[in-house]
């Protein structure tokens, strides 16, 4: 029993093993459990509340090898004293905690759904421009890339549109009101910690838009463990006149620390390419200049046991493009103009004691958008502004030594104001939510049976629709050194109109439509995942998934254009990827594969039962990674096979398969107390020419070189 007033303790001391250094922020807790602690600044720890029992305790840091010590008796009013050295260890593949799958600090592993994480490493590794490229690689993401730098990209995970993928900074939403899209191009990626990747219906947990999935954006937190001053900055150079400047600072003194970065991005875009008649071109108005602004405070508070800690982190991102559009129509003078700022607190903290958490939030997003193009007909002007504030309040209990928690409830308001046509739209949201998360122990063949219950509740003031979205997640986990794992998935899911479905303002052509319901979704999906102690450790994870969607949204001429809940599809496929390390500490190897069934089952007979336009049937990925001394070096490759650009199939309208291969090499070196950096990117090796979406051409080979200096 939890209240039971028979508890035992662990204290103890957690050094790094070269060193014998104190290793401050290590996580320390007993497996299949929900009860554990982390070290202070002295790497001191100390669990206490523990029942009566058999447990086994796991140290964990990023970066370190995992150390383990099995089959620890407590009893009652006992206080154990356990000290551990922690060896350094290159990570070859992210076994680490996901707080998106559950809401919670979650084991991946231990998890039902499908995640993956691009880490801060893999970041600093392959160097990316955009959210985009952060993501172009990962298993079940497709990027419908429009050409250029400046140009719109959007994703798709398991076939889903890209208005079906929530993209959340700190689990607050990014997806606009007006469109229900986001431009990943306009994502900054300036104090970015990691990208967390689940795959699969998620409105139980996240609301509207989560259809296919979501991607959450985590900002790094200033690291207050490390007093003193530390920065670097970033310059590099890149093909189509491409160049970047990223100074950045961090300076901490006792439980403050202050964290800022700048990038300024320019590049003039103008890439060669071959037009729909055989002949060469180059790609104009196709420049963009950028500028991210990232600041970051933290204040932890109290005894490091009962820690609390108060954050605030402020993002601004401004961009000038030109918008070419299509190479036919091309416009030569079109441009678009962005801007958009992010603030957000968050106060998280230990309350009544170790067995509840308390994590409070806030936030507010401006973003100001304007479009111009005097090429075509009475020319076209847009100009809107998107305003977004809103609170949420999370709890997570400690029920029982296997069963936690997490509930809360938050509340959001969005308003839309064309500055055009003057109209207004705003509309106020509430929510409830509530996911467990509970560990049965077999201690046999069969060690462990997880279940992940989750429920949410959607309401909003101009809408009025009451939506209820239910989830359940289990995984059965078998073996220790050898592990196998069986996980299942069972959800509903839903897409809420934008303001452009409902209050499109009418005019001589289209009408909003304020009567329209949302979009549903109904997914499933069972796999495997396996980690074996071969090859220096493998791992390899495989999925079927299936989606059945109806009331999808689809404008249609009546007597004018508008928006209809007529139309309905079916998204079913395998994902498959494997992880190994071929040579401890110098080859790692990482794969995966994609079949996609994404067809259209409305009850039209030209449409029906044909694949959805720009969903290919077959995507491959491969990474591979040498470390050599100061030496890094990436291979990647991509496949992406035939997609229909129509709704009917029509065989001459698709786009041919292509394949791109990238090369990144880093040097890294310590001179002087000061840390250098080398890198050289080669991407689009073989130069090939090819198209994501019709008419749009994206560029072909391209070098990148970089330095980075720290200290």
């Amino acid at each position: 029993m939890v209240f039971s007033e028979e508890y035992g303790t662990i204290c103890g001391v957690v050094k790094c093993g070269p060193t014998d250094e104190a290793l401050a922020a290590v996580n320390v807790y007993l497996k299949n459990t929900h009860i554990g602690s982390a070290t202070d600044e002295n790497g001191n720890y100390c669990i206490q509340r523990i029942p009566p029992g058999k447990y086994e305790i796991i140290i964990e840091m990023i970066g370190f090898s995992q150390l383990q010590r099995k089959f620890v008796e407590i009893k009652g009013n006992e206080i154990l004293r356990m000290d551990f050295i922690l060896q350094p260890q290159a990570i070859a593949f992210n076994n680490g905690v996901t707080v998106t799958a559950t809401r919670g600090h979650s084991l991946i592993t231990e998890v039902p759904s499908s995640v993956d994480v691009v880490s801060q490493q893999e970041l600093d590794l392959k160097n990316p421009q955009n959210l985009a490229e952060a993501l172009q690689n990962v298993p079940g993401v497709n990027i419908k890339d429009y050409g250029g730098p400046g140009n719109t990209k959007s994703i798709s995970l398991r076939g889903s549109s890209d208005s079906q993928v929530l993209v959340l900074l700190d689990g607050q939403r990014l997806n606009s009101p007006q469109t229900g899209s986001v431009d990943l191009n306009q994502i900054s990626l300036e104090g970015i910690e990691k990208i967390e990747i689940v795959r699969g219906g998620n409105s139980a947990l996240y609301g509207s838009d989560a259809i296919g999935g979501v991607i959450n954006i985590i900002s790094k937190r200033p690291d207050s463990d490390k007093p003193g001053f530390a920065g670097n900055i970033k310059l590099g150079i890149a093909s189509f006149g491409t160049y970047t400047a990223e100074p950045s600072l961090r300076f901490t003194v006792k439980k403050n620390s202050i964290s800022a970065s700048y990038k300024y991005f320019s590049s003039k875009g103008d890439f060669s390419y071959t037009d729909n008649y055989g002949k060469p071109a180059v790609r104009v108005n196709s420049d963009m200049i950028s500028r991210d602004y990232y600041v970051g405070l933290l204040r932890k508070i109290g005894d490091p046991h009962y820690q609390r800690s108060l954050s605030l982190t402020f993002k601004h991102y401004n961009s000038a493009q030109g918008a070419p559009g299509t190479i036919e129509p091309y416009y030569y003078h079109a441009r678009t103009w962005n801007r958009n700022s992010k603030l957000s607190g968050v106060y998280t903290g230990k309350i009544f004691n170790l067995f509840h958490n308390l994590r409070l939030q806030s936030y507010y997003y401006n973003s100001w958008y304007k479009y111009k193009n005097d090429e075509v007909p009475g020319g076209i002007l847009s100009k809107y502004t998107t305003r977004t504030y809103g609170g949420e309040i999370q709890f997570n209990s400690v029920i029982g030594p296997r069963i936690s928690f997490t509930y809360g409830m938050g509340m959001r308001y969005d308003e839309n104001r064309d500055w055009i046509t003057e109209n207004v739209n705003d509309q106020t949201s509430y929510y409830l939510f509530a996911v467990n998360e509970s560990v049965i122990c077999i201690n046999s063949f069969l060690k462990t049976i997880s279940f992940v219950p989750s429920l949410r509740y959607d309401t909003d003031s101009r809408y009025m629709n009451h939506i209820v979205s239910p989830k359940l997640g289990a995984i059965l986990n078998f073996g220790e050194v050898w592990q196998s794992s069986l996980k299942l998935n069972f959800g509903k899911s839903y897409r809420a109109p934008t303001f452009n479905d409902l209050y499109w303002p009418e005019d001589a052509w289209a009408i909003g439509n304020p009567d329209l319901e949302p979009e549903y979704g109904t997914d499933w999906d069972v796999g495997i995942r396996l980690q074996y102690p071969i090859f220096n450790g493998i791992y390899f994870e495989s999925c079927y998934f299936e989606n059945n969607m109806t009331n999808l949204i689809i404008w249609q001429q009546v007597e004018k254009w508008m928006p209809l809940n007529v139309d309905k599809n079916r998204n079913r496929g395998v994902e498959n990827s494997i992880k190994m390390t071929l040579i401890k500490d110098h080859l790692d190897i990482a794969a995966n594969y994609m079949y996609l069934d994404a067809r259209n089952l409305s009850e039209s007979p030209a449409t029906h039962n044909k694949i959805l336009i720009y969903r290919p049937k077959h995507t491959v990925n491969i990474s591979a990674t040498v470390n050599v001394k100061y030496f890094k070096l990436n291979y990647q490759y991509s496949y992406t096979s035939r997609r229909y650009t129509d709704s009917s199939n029509t065989w001459g309208n698709s786009l041919e398969p292509y394949s791109v291969s990238d090369v990144t090499v880093n040097y890294g070196a310590e001179l002087m107390h000061t840390r250098l950096d080398f890198m050289f990117q080669l991407k689009n090796i073989f130069d090939c020419e090819y198209r994501v979406i019709k008419n749009m051409p994206v560029p072909g080979r391209e070098y990148r070189f970089s330095l980075k200096v720290g200290i």
